[in-house]
């Protein structure tokens, strides 16, 4: 009876431990709407390259507010983990 107790408390420790480094894998990304200014910041994408490179591309998510676009930070982290190369 104790190795099982001394298995299951190996295994479970075990799963945690998975757990947590997976979870220091995962980005931070936080629910807001980002200008191409706000895109270097989170993203390291220079406004010069957005404009030259991402602004253009159809299906890049884009929100129109008022005469300013903006860009929804996990949307943009979901297209860019999407379109790799």
């Amino acid at each position: 009876m104790v190795d099982l107790v001394e298995g299951l408390a190996a295994l479970f420790k075990q799963a945690y431990e998975k757990g947590v480094e997976e979870g220091r894998r995962q980005p931070l990304i936080k629910h807001e709407m980002l200008t191409r200014k706000q895109l270097k910041e989170r993203f390291g994408i220079s406004p010069d390259s957005f404009d030259k490179y991402y602004r253009s591309i159809d299906g890049f998510p884009t929100y129109q507010e008022g005469s300013n676009q903006k860009y929804y930070e996990p949307a943009v982290h979901e297209w860019l983990m999407n379109h790799q190369q």
